[in-house]
C-alpha cells in the first residue's frame, strides 16, 4: 500500500499510474486523473472541495497492484504499450462511434422536444466523434511511429534522428491539447445527461444511449490516462535522454 502522506503530494496521474484501482476513488470525487492528472492530489481535492485526508486515506489503503489488463503497465515497453492502446482503445472508439451517433440521433429526434438536452448531446457527440477520429489518425500516422523509431534507436544504442525528436516534442504537446478538448466535450455530455441517468419516461433506446455514453467515457478516461500519464512520459524521457 502507498503511504498516506506521500499520496497527498503525488500528482493525480502518477497515483493512477501506480495503481489503477485509485481511478474509481478519484472518479467518485469528480477528480480528473486524465487531462487533469498533472496536479497534486492536494490541489485536486482543494479544487473539488473534497476532504483531502479522507481521499488520501482511501487511496493509501487500496490493495497493491492494478486491475486486470493494467497490471504492471508501467513496466511495459513503449512499443508494446502503443500496440495495446491501438488494439484496445483505438479499436473501441472506431467500433462504437457510429453506433452511439445512431442512438443519439434517434433519441434527439424522438425525445428532443420533451428533453431538449438530447439534441445538444447529439451535437456534442458528433463533435467528439470527429475530434477523436482525426486524433487517432494523427497518433497512428505520426506520433506513435515517431515514438517507436526513437525507442528502437535508443534500445540499439544508436543516436535518434534529431529532426524526429523535435517533431515528437511538438506532437506530444499537440496530442495533450487534443486530449483536453475531447475531455471537455465528454464532460459536457456527462453533465447534459445528468451523469448518464435517463429520466423515468426513457424508452429502451434512450437507456441504451446513456449506457453507451457512460461506457465511452470510461474507456476515454483509461485511454487518455495510458497516453498522458504513462506513454507520453516514457516518450518524454526518451527525448530528454537523446
Amino acid at each position: 500500500m502507498m503511504n498516506q502522506n506521500n499520496v497527498i503530494e503525488m500528482k493525480v496521474g502518477d497515483i493512477v499510474a501506480n495503481n489503477y484501482n485509485a481511478a474509481g476513488i478519484l472518479k467518485k470525487y469528480g477528480i480528473d486523473f486524465c487531462c487533469g492528472g498533472g496536479i497534486s492530489l492536494a490541489a485536486a481535492c482543494k479544487k473539488k472541495g473534497a476532504d483531502l485526508n479522507e481521499v488520501a486515506y482511501q487511496i493509501a489503503n487500496l490493495a497493491d497492484g492494478n486491475t486486470g489488463h493494467h497490471e504492471n503497465i508501467n513496466d511495459w515497453e513503449p512499443d508494446f504499450l502503443i500496440d495495446y492502446i491501438i488494439n484496445n482503445h483505438h479499436s473501441f472508439v472506431r467500433r462504437k462511434v457510429d453506433e452511439i451517433e445512431a442512438y443519439a440521433a434517434k433519441v434527439a429526434r424522438v425525445h428532443g422536444e420533451r428533453h431538449p438536452e438530447n439534441i445538444e448531446i447529439y451535437h456534442q457527440f458528433n463533435a467528439l466523434s470527429k475530434e477523436m477520429m482525426e486524433h487517432l489518425k494523427s497518433e497512428e500516422d505520426r506520433v506513435f511511429p515517431l515514438i517507436k523509431s526513437i525507442y528502437a534507436s535508443v534500445k540499439n544504442n544508436k543516436t535518434p534522428n534529431q529532426t524526429g525528436i523535435k517533431e515528437l516534442r511538438k506532437e506530444l504537446d499537440l496530442m495533450e491539447e487534443e486530449h483536453e478538448a475531447a475531455g471537455d466535450l465528454m464532460k459536457a455530455i456527462h453533465e447534459l445527461s445528468n451523469g448518464f441517468n435517463p429520466p423515468a419516461d426513457a424508452c429502451a433506446t434512450y437507456q441504451i444511449l446513456y449506457q453507451n455514453l457512460e461506457g465511452f467515457e470510461n474507456d476515454l478516461h483509461r485511454h487518455v490516462h495510458l497516453e498522458n500519464n504513462i506513454l507520453f512520459k516514457k516518450a518524454e524521457k526518451l527525448v530528454s535522454a537523446a
